[in-house]
C-alpha cells in the first residue's frame, strides 16, 4: 500500500514547497485538473496512454522545479506497484474501471467519426504534405480528441507543446477547449529543419 502512494506523497511535498495547488498546477501547465488530481491520488486507470502522461510530468516538473527524470521514475515505481497489487483486492472494482474506460473512448471515438463524416465538409479534412488530421469546425465537448499522421521521423507540435507520435507517425492529442472560437496552431518540423505551420480552428459550443 506504501509503495502505491510514492508519486502521491512526491506531488504533495512538491507542490506544498512550492506553494502551488491543483487548480494553480493545472493553470500553470496546461493539464486538464482531473489528469492532475489522478496523478496526485494513484488513479492511473484514469490516466491517458503513457507518452500524453510522460510529457504531462516534463511540464509538472518545470512548474514545480524539479527534475523530470526523477519525477517520471517514481511514477513508473508506483504505476508498476499499482498494476502488481490491485489484483489482490476488490478485482471487481478494477475491471468496472477499465471497461468504463474503455467504453468511453470507444463512444468518444465513434462521436468524432460521426461528427467528421455527417456534419463537416471533406475540406475538414485536411492534407499536406506531412501531416493529416480530422479536425471538427464546432463541438459542443469541452474535451476532444485531435488524431492524425505526419511522416514519422517529424517533429510536430500542437499550440507550441509537442505532440507524441508512435512508429508510423500516428497521434492522438486530447486538448481542452475554451468556450467560443479556439485557434489551433500546428508546427512540423522536418528533419532537414524546415518547419510548416498550420492553423485551424474549432469553435467551442456550450
Amino acid at each position: 500500500m506504501n509503495e502505491q502512494t510514492v508519486i502521491t506523497k512526491a506531488l504533495n511535498e512538491l507542490m506544498e514547497s512550492q506553494g502551488v495547488g491543483p487548480e494553480k498546477l493545472a493553470s500553470l501547465t496546461n493539464i486538464p485538473l482531473r489528469f492532475i488530481n489522478s496523478l496526485k491520488n494513484a488513479e492511473f486507470s484514469k490516466l491517458p496512454s503513457e507518452p500524453y502522461v510522460r510529457g504531462y510530468l516534463q511540464k509538472i516538473a518545470g512548474a514545480l522545479k524539479t527534475d523530470p527524470d526523477e519525477i517520471l521514475r517514481v511514477y513508473k515505481e508506483s504505476a508498476a506497484a499499482a498494476t502488481s497489487g490491485k489484483g489482490d483486492k476488490l478485482p471487481e472494482n478494477r475491471f468496472r474501471k477499465l471497461t468504463i474506460q474503455s467504453g468511453w473512448m470507444t463512444g468518444l471515438a465513434i462521436v468524432i467519426l460521426i461528427a467528421s463524416f455527417l456534419f463537416f465538409r471533406f475540406d475538414d479534412i485536411f492534407g499536406i504534405t506531412g501531416l493529416e488530421a480530422v479536425i471538427p469546425s464546432t463541438s459542443s465537448s469541452e474535451l476532444i480528441a485531435i488524431t492524425g499522421n505526419v511522416k514519422p521521423g517529424d517533429r510536430l507540435t500542437l499550440n507550441d507543446e509537442i505532440v507524441y507520435t508512435d512508429d508510423i507517425g500516428h497521434f492522438e492529442k486530447e486538448i481542452v477547449l475554451e468556450p467560443g472560437l479556439n485557434k489551433l496552431e500546428f508546427k512540423i518540423r522536418r528533419f532537414l529543419g524546415r518547419e510548416r505551420t498550420i492553423v485551424r480552428q474549432i469553435y467551442y459550443q456550450q
